[in-house]
């Protein structure tokens, strides 16, 4: 029986790790990918928005730059794992948590885990958001974007008006695709405020910009510069396997515009993934987000805990210094009554 299993090797899921070793308790780490896994799929030397001491887990493990980049952050986390000894499985994933008489069982693919208490620390992009169009499945498309390199000289057309978006389309234009951004606002300053629905509408723009303004400054310069061509106010429609129709807004009217590419990047945001906990019967709040204790971060299904980006902690420094306290609280528990 383990006092605690933690779902998800994350910052969030490692920094609980590091806690429970330090408590002395029998725990866990499950993750279905990789460690860091969120970070791992972030695009080749892509600097984070965190700085270097937001996202450490050991003071001065870091060298002390605004803005690490991906290798840095996975380097720092792999070699945590490593020195420390921490127990974690990577490549495993965690189908189902039930409660039985003793406690909390998580079933994963290889095997089942009995604890007292499970800590679900999935992060907060599951579920990436689909444009729901017709011919979204073809092989051009893709929700993930990592490398620009294997683009060069093609025409790509990235969807989305956020940071990823416009990281993306930066990057595949410096190396050497002819790329062009659709946006359903009418200019990338302008906010996008609809709902986050993954049915896509056109939206008044609002005056709030969206984008970071490191990423919309050299944005800007590329639009100017006729590196990336800015189709604003256009909603895709239907995506064919050498095209991409588009439902363009002007001034004149709504029309509808070919535009001819070879690959489509579709980067329009992710939710959170709860069927994890759904299923374990936590009640899920109307922002899709689980419904949890603010103080001790435990859902409605006693010894369930939840933790980093899944929580309302979008703070990735708030979401470790979280992940810390609920381990305290687990170690309180145990110590006092050995049962969760």
């Amino acid at each position: 029986m383990f006092d605690l299993i933690i779902v998800g090797g994350g910052p969030a899921g490692l920094a609980a790790a590091l806690s429970a070793k330090r408590h002395g308790l029998e725990y866990l780490v499950v993750e279905r990918g990789q460690i860091a896994n969120t970070v791992q799929g972030y695009p080749f030397g892509r600097r984070l928005f965190s700085s270097s001491d937001e996202v450490e887990l050991v003071q001065g493990a870091l060298s002390a730059v605004e803005k690490p980049t991906r290798e840095m952050v996975i380097e720092h986390y792999a070699d945590l794992v490593a020195k420390e000894g921490l127990r974690v499985r990577t490549s495993e994933e965690v189908l189902r948590i039930k409660r039985e008489s003793e406690g909390l069982v998580a079933k994963t693919n290889r095997s089942e885990y009995e604890s007292h208490a499970v800590l679900v620390a999935v992060g907060g992009f599951g579920r990436r958001r689909r444009l729901n169009v017709p011919g979204e499945e073809l092989p051009i498309v893709s929700h993930r974007f990592v490398d620009a390199h294997p683009f060069q000289a093609k025409r790509v057309l990235v969807v989305g008006g956020g940071n990823s978006a416009a990281e993306a389309a930066l990057s595949l234009a410096e190396a050497g695709a002819h790329v062009a951004l659709s946006i359903r606002r009418p200019s990338i300053e302008a906010a996008d405020e609809s709902d986050k629905s993954a049915t896509y509408h056109f939206v008044a723009g609002a005056t709030r910009a969206k984008i970071k303004p490191w990423v919309l400054e050299p944005l800007q310069r590329a639009i100017e510069e006729g590196r990336i061509e800015l189709i604003a106010w256009s909603e895709v429609r239907e995506i064919h396997a050498s095209h991409v129709l588009l439902l363009c807004r002007g001034e004149s009217g709504d029309q509808y515009r070919e535009f001819i590419c070879d690959n489509v990047f579709t980067l329009i945001g992710a939710d959170p993934d709860t069927r994890l906990l759904e299923e374990a019967g936590a009640e899920i709040a109307a922002d899709g987000r689980p419904v949890y204790n603010a103080d001790t971060y435990e859902t409605t299904v006693p010894g369930i805990y939840v933790g980093g980006h899944l929580t309302r902690d979008l703070h990735l420094k708030n979401a470790v210094k979280t992940a810390r306290r609920i381990v305290d609280r687990v170690a309180a528990r145990v110590l006092a009554e050995n049962v969760i």
